[in-house]
C-alpha cells in the first residue's frame, strides 16, 4: 500500500492567479515551482495512490480558515484523502476542532511567522494534549530554532519536517546536517518529498530508523510535466533500501501515524436513552 504524505490540493485558475500577480512570486521559491496546468492533473496524479495526506495548497495571501474550509469540501467523498488541515490562530481553534478528522496540523513558513508564536501557542497546547502531529519545514536557522523551542514546551506533541529538513536551494551539506542535528529525538519524524538523491534518502533511514522516516511527493511541486507518482518515488527506489524499509517508507509508517492522529469523537446518546 502506498500512502503520499505530502499532496497539496488547489484550484488552478485560483493558483494561476496569484502566481502571475502575486507581490511575492519574486520573493518565494513556491511560486516558481507550482504550474497550475499540472494541478489541472491532481486526479490523474492520484490514481497511483491508495491514500494520501490532502494539504491545502496555499500562498502568502491565503486565507487560513478559507483554504482549509476549501480543503474539506474538495475532499468530502474521496475516500483517499486524509485532510491536513493549517494551523490555525488561537482565536480559531475552537472552529478549528469543530471540523478536523485527524490531529495533524501543517505549518508553512509563508503563513506563520517562526519568530513570534503567541499567537498560536494554544493550538501547539492543543496537539500537546492530543499527542497530535505537527508537519513543517526547516529552511533556515530560525526554523530549526522554532522546532527545538516547540520540542522543549509542547514535549507530546511529535513534529514531522518535511524534505528531510532541506534548505530552499536543496543542498546536500544542509540536509545531512539538519539530519544530524535531530534525528535522536523520537518524537521528530521526516518525509522524503521534493527529495531527489536517493543518498540522502538512505542516509535518513539510516539516522532516524526505518519506523520515523515517510513518503512524500508534495505534488503538484513539478518534476517535469505530466508528472505521475512512480516520478517522485524513483530516488527512494534507488536508495538501497530493503523491502521492509520500504514497505516502512511506503505505507506503514504513515498509516501508524494516521491510527494513532484520527480524532476520537464522544457520541452521547439521546437524552430519552437516559430516561428509560
Amino acid at each position: 500500500m502506498l500512502i503520499d504524505s505530502h499532496i497539496h490540493i488547489g484550484n488552478r485558475e485560483e493558483c494561476r492567479q496569484i502566481i502571475e500577480n502575486s507581490q511575492y512570486k519574486d520573493i518565494y521559491r513556491i511560486y516558481s515551482c507550482i504550474n497550475p496546468d499540472t494541478i489541472s492533473t491532481t486526479s490523474e496524479f492520484l490514481k497511483d495512490v491508495d491514500k494520501y495526506f490532502a494539504i491545502p495548497l496555499f500562498f502568502c495571501e491565503t486565507n487560513i480558515e478559507e483554504a482549509n474550509k476549501k480543503l474539506l469540501e474538495d475532499v468530502k467523498d474521496d475516500e483517499k484523502a486524509i485532510p491536513i488541515l493549517l494551523l490555525s490562530k488561537n482565536e480559531n481553534l475552537s472552529n478549528l476542532q469543530q471540523v478536523m478528522e485527524y490531529n495533524i496540523l501543517k505549518e508553512h513558513f509563508t503563513l506563520h511567522n517562526p519568530y513570534n508564536i503567541a499567537d498560536r501557542n494554544q493550538t501547539y497546547d492543543y496537539l500537546q494534549q492530543m499527542k497530535g502531529y505537527l508537519l513543517l519545514h526547516t529552511l533556515s536557522k530560525a526554523t530549526l530554532e522554532h522546532v527545538l523551542h516547540l520540542r522543549k514546551e509542547f514535549q507530546n506533541m511529535n513534529i514531522i519536517l518535511a524534505h528531510l529538513g532541506r534548505n530552499g536551494a536543496g543542498d546536500f551539506d544542509y540536509t545531512k546536517n539538519m539530519i544530524d542535528s535531530l534525528y535522536k529525538d523520537e518524537k521528530i519524524y521526516t518525509d522524503i518529498s521534493t527529495i531527489s538523491n536517493p543518498e540522502l534518502i538512505r542516509y535518513a533511514i539510516d539516522k532516524f530508523g526505518k519506523e520515523r522516516v515517510l513518503y512524500g511527493s508534495d505534488f503538484p511541486y513539478e518534476v517535469s510535466p505530466g508528472v505521475k507518482e512512480k516520478d517522485y518515488m524513483k530516488p527512494a527506489l534507488m536508495a538501497g533500501l530493503t523491502d521492509q524499509e520500504l514497505e516502512y517508507l511506503f505505507s506503514k509508517n504513515a498509516e501508524q501515524i494516521v491510527e494513532n492522529a484520527k480524532v476520537k469523537r464522544i457520541v452521547r446518546k439521546p437524552i430519552e436513552e437516559y430516561e428509560r
